[in-house]
């Protein structure tokens, strides 16, 4: 009787860790498993888009990483490999002229290091889902970073030439039309050289129709 009592008792306890351990499977499984919804990234301008519209690894990258905005740490582990090649083919790729500058480089490297960190999560079997959330955070702040540079940068350019442009009409009366320095120089020299002919070929013909009037009256005297 006694050994059937232990019996069942052992069975109730087996049977209570076994249920507790299913539950805590049930949990970690659940987190891994729901669907984070993450700040909105900055985007680039729609009046500096076609300014981009070339860039095909840019475009690339934007479309995947849409998919990101909302990712549960599963999918945003499972997609970490294809997300870090397109990270790296922007990194890679030719950019606009005006954007080759160390400090746009600089961002191109950070995102592209951040992916790999969670590419490389991946391999940790006891990650957490909280660190997978807070490294999709860090790719999207990474990327937000990029399109803020590149807004910045056609803002600045775009200022500098309607400075340009406001100098060079304030600048314009007392300017020679050409805007070569030696040639307007010497266009502005063959013109005052020659409105200084001009002017003694006039004073010349006064004097010879003073003269030629002079001439007549003292004649008409006679």
């Amino acid at each position: 009787m006694k050994y059937i009592f232990y019996s069942l008792l052992m069975l109730l306890i087996f049977s209570c860790d076994e249920t507790k351990t299913g539950k805590d499977t049930m949990v970690k499984k659940s987190d891994h498993s729901k669907v984070q919804k993450h700040e909105q990234i900055e985007l680039i301008q729609k009046k500096y888009q076609s300014k981009i519209d070339d860039w095909k690894e840019y475009d690339n990258l934007l479309e995947f990483l849409d998919q990101y905005k909302a990712i549960s740490p599963n999918d945003a582990i499972n997609n970490s490999n294809e997300l870090n090649d397109k990270a790296k083919s922007l990194n890679d790729s030719i950019k606009p002229e005006i954007l080759e500058t160390p400090a746009f480089n600089a961002r191109l490297n950070l995102l592209l290091n951040e992916t790999l960190r969670l590419y490389d999560m991946s391999s940790i079997p006891s990650i957490k889902a909280a660190e997978v959330n807070d490294q999709v955070a860090k790719i999207l702040l990474a990327f937000s970073a990029i399109n803020s540079k590149i807004n910045t940068t056609y803002r600045q350019a775009e200022l500098e030439g309607e400075i340009s442009e406001i100098d060079f009409k304030n600048d314009l009366p007392n300017k020679p039309f050409n805007l070569k320095p030696e040639l307007s120089k010497k266009s502005f020299s063959k013109s005052k050289s020659s409105k200084s002919q001009k002017m003694k070929l006039l004073e010349e013909e006064r004097m010879m129709e003073k003269k030629k009037l002079f001439q007549k009256r003292k004649k008409d005297d006679r």
